[in-house]
């Protein structure tokens, strides 16, 4: 793991909340004028937002929305506002952080687990809607709710005690700060996951610009842009999670848990890997054509493109159903979510997390981030946002790079400690990538080369078997790829 100095300024001011000029057709022809327009919106001075530890002291009323147990070397977290599918407020995530940090350091703690009250119900994400009624009203809270949750994110990333995450329900948008960057995630057959930011005026955060790009292919710009769901053992395939286990065996599987006596990754590891079932759907989150679409289509680096590469494809349901989510979403957290993935590629996770925290506050000043919540949470009857600027065409990428990512926000965000990482530590728990797959094929990847690169499937399947101890999941996984991806030549196989 990479250890990175952060920044040394702390963050000091919250912006005003208040909304920018209607964007209006041609209005990005002076986008110099609305930078101004917008910067002094950011720059207005209200009150300081606190660094002080004291902050995060949780009250009783908000021990109920979060609930904490300890049983033995356990230690368990249990997400508890139902009523809102467990949505995050700022009152929870201060209620987590001080305990987490404890048994952290606690030697007496061997594993920490998160979950929802019952099945069904992990976590639908930030509570955006509170958010937005503490900005209307220019609460310094709107904007400590992300500092705050940031920094608890960067703690569960670095943890010394193993984290293990139940997805065992809605794991939505937000949610993946809670889960996205630990070792352990346990999907079930009730596990839903999307990032639904686009449709609201929003843009994936939490570290999501860090997670997604790491997925296989361009299953991760797919889903940031389209909002589109992954449901039960395909979020197990598509690496959103590194294990599948049937919601029944959860409590046996957290029996096991409580009786460890030590903390030790492999150990965890190997008992979760008794706990799983061999799904029994199709070994890939996309059959073989759509999955070929997404990866020629949303390699792209404008919003453009892609459509018009949607536009070149065989006319099919998927292909339609595709281009009307993006014609539909936000055009501003279009060009916006696209510009931040491919930027945070070559980014650290704390280094993604200060990106998503700037551009944080210079959303909260738009009118689509009102909009997109106005239409779906507090009118009457749910309706179709009027986005400003309403068409594509209307925005050009100069613009998003000149509004959105020339200029430092008035909030630096600092971290409480310099852990910082450019890739996952414990990867190596999930399914194997894709690239790592064409990494065995080519040779391009460490321990082979062009000499030593594996050769005919049977020795790619056994090479990943071996070397993830017969991990259930990755013989499917392996052969899904290699179907997909490769073509048998005199020379062996061949990487397409």
């Amino acid at each position: 793991m990479h250890r990175l100095a952060t920044r040394a300024a702390a963050p000091s001011h919250v912006f005003p909340c208040q909304r920018m000029p209607p964007f209006r057709h041609g209005h990005y022809a002076r986008r110099t004028a609305h930078c101004r327009v917008l910067l002094s919106s950011l720059s207005c001075i209200t009150r300081p937002i606190s660094t002080d530890a004291a902050s995060f002291e949780a009250g009783p009323s908000q021990q109920a929305q979060v609930l904490h147990k300890k049983i033995l070397g356990a230690r368990m977290f249990t997400l508890n506002r139902p009523e809102k599918l467990n949505a995050l407020t700022l009152s929870m995530i201060r209620n987590m952080t001080p305990q987490l940090k404890a048994w952290d350091v606690s030697k007496l703690a061997k594993v920490i687990l998160l979950k929802g009250l019952d099945g069904g119900r992990f976590c639908a994400g930030d509570d955006i809607l509170e958010v937005l009624l503490k900005t209307r009203t220019k609460d310094p809270d709107c904007l400590r709710f992300f500092q705050e949750k940031f920094w608890l994110i960067q703690m569960i990333s670095t943890l010394q005690t193993p984290f293990i995450s139940v997805l065992d329900g809605y794991a939505l948008g937000g949610a993946i700060g809670l889960f996205g960057h630990c070792p352990f995630r346990i999907a079930t057959e009730k596990t839903i996951f999307a990032m639904p930011e686009t449709s609201l005026g929003l843009f994936p955060s939490s570290g999501a610009s860090f997670f997604l790009p790491k997925l296989d292919g361009q299953i991760g710009t797919y889903l940031a842009l389209t909002g589109s769901r992954i449901e039960g053992a395909h979020t197990f395939y598509a690496g959103i999670a590194s294990h599948y286990v049937p919601s029944v065996r959860l409590p046996a599987l957290e029996d096991r848990l409580i009786d460890l006596e030590i903390s030790d990754y492999e150990i965890i590891h190997r008992v979760i890997e008794e706990f799983v079932e061999p799904p029994t759907t199709d070994s890939s989150a996309f059959s073989h054509e759509i999955r070929d679409i997404i990866d020629r289509c949303f390699c792209y680096d404008t919003i453009d493109e892609i459509i018009a590469a949607l536009d070149h494809q065989k006319p099919s349901t998927f292909v339609r159903e595709t281009k009307q989510k993006l014609l539909s979403a936000s055009p501003t957290s279009l060009r916006v979510t696209l510009k931040a993935l491919r930027k945070a590629e070559t980014m650290t996770l704390c280094e993604c997390l200060a990106m998503e925290f700037d551009l944080i506050q210079k959303f909260m000043v738009t009118k689509d981030f009102h909009e997109g919540i106005d239409a779906m949470f507090i009118s009457k009857h749910r309706r179709k946002p009027h986005w400003q600027p309403q068409f594509l065409d209307q925005l050009s990428e100069d613009d998003i790079t000149q509004l959105y990512f020339s200029y430092a926000s008035p909030n630096d965000l600092s971290f409480p400690s310099t852990l910082d990482m450019h890739q996952y530590p414990y990867a190596r728990y999930s399914l194997p990538s894709e690239n790592s797959v064409r990494e065995a094929v080519t040779g391009d990847g460490n321990g082979f080369g062009p000499e030593n690169r594996l050769k005919s499937r049977k020795e790619v399947l056994e090479w990943f078997v071996k070397g993830t101890q017969g991990k259930r999941g990755v013989r499917e996984k392996v052969l899904d790829v290699l179907s997909r991806r490769t073509i048998d030549s005199p020379n062996g196989l061949v990487w397409t």
